[in-house]
Order: C-alpha cells, then sequence, then structure tokens
C-alpha cells in the first residue's frame, strides 16, 4: 500500500511541475511534407515588412495570409518534387551562388554575411533559402524543356519562312575554303 502511495505521490507532482510548451504547430499538409505556422508567420511578416517599406497600402491581412500559404504549398510541392528526381545542389555550387550575391552588391563574403547577420537574419537560413531557391530553378528549367513540343506543321511552317533559310544556311569559315 505504501508503495502505490509513493509511486502515485510522485507520479503526480511531476505532472504538476511540468508544463506543456507548443513550439510550432502544422498548418497545412503538403503531399509528403508539412506547411508549419512559423513559415506562414514568417512569410506574413516578411511581406508586410516589405508593404511598409515601400508605403504601399496592403490588402488584407486574410489575403496576405492566403497568398503565403499558396506560395509556400508550390514550394513544398515543387521542393518534393525535386528530391523525387534527384536535384541536389552541392555546397560547392551554393558557395559560388552566395558569392556571386555577396559580388553583385559589392561586398567581400564576409562583409555580406555580417551585413545578413547585422541585419537580424541568419546566415545558416540565408543560405538554405538559397539553396531551396536554386533547387526550384533547375526542377522549373527541367519541367519547362521537358513540356516545350514542337508539331511537325510548327516545324514546316518555320521552314517556309525566310528566317529559316537564313538560320538553316550552311556556315563557311574562311579557313575551310
Amino acid at each position: 500500500m505504501k508503495n502505490i502511495a509513493l509511486i502515485t505521490t510522485l507520479f503526480l507532482s511531476t505532472r504538476i511541475f511540468s508544463a506543456i510548451e507548443i513550439l510550432d504547430r502544422i498548418a497545412v499538409i503538403v503531399d509528403d511534407g508539412v506547411v508549419m505556422e512559423s513559415q506562414i508567420k514568417a512569410g506574413l511578416d516578411e511581406i508586410i515588412a516589405r508593404y511598409d517599406q515601400q508605403n504601399i497600402p496592403k490588402p488584407s491581412i486574410d489575403d496576405l495570409k492566403e497568398q503565403v500559404i499558396e506560395s509556400l504549398i508550390i514550394e513544398e510541392l515543387q521542393l518534393q518534387l525535386a528530391n523525387r528526381a534527384g536535384v541536389r545542389i552541392s555546397d560547392a555550387e551554393l558557395n559560388s551562388s552566395i558569392i556571386r550575391i555577396a559580388q553583385n552588391n559589392q561586398m567581400e563574403l564576409q562583409q555580406f554575411i555580417s551585413f545578413i547577420e547585422d541585419s537580424g537574419d541568419s546566415y545558416e537560413e540565408f543560405r538554405e533559402n538559397v539553396r531551396k531557391q536554386m533547387i526550384i530553378q533547375r526542377i522549373q528549367r527541367g519541367r519547362v524543356q521537358s513540356e516545350i513540343t514542337i508539331t511537325e506543321k510548327e516545324f514546316d511552317a518555320f521552314l517556309a519562312t525566310d528566317e529559316s533559310l537564313i538560320e538553316l544556311e550552311p556556315q563557311l569559315l574562311l579557313r575551310q575554303i
């Protein structure tokens, strides 16, 4: 009897002092992935800040939230598609892209990293966002290139134009003659 009372007391005392803390919640389930509430809040904050910086009247918060959710869903679907297709961005590619971004802003890499961190953002998050954008660009290029089809009728119509004669004319180099 003493053992049961002791176990019950210990169990109840640990439940009294433990508090539940919610870190994040799933807002939308997208195929094999999820969109978290924190992602929606961050996207909404970013859009509102852009509207405020440009002194543009902003639409209703509900409309902005809907736009953010839609763009996050599209981004998640594209990333899943890229993952299934095996699209990867190497660290070397990512580093060279970030160096190019820094150079476009007339900064050295260390200056650029300091600028990002001084503005209150995380360099690691910036790096991951650049990686995501590169993956999405790569998958979009692949999808567009695979969906371009030219019918035989379009090809024949091109051959009938003067432009096709110029494009298809043999080009001779003086050295070849």
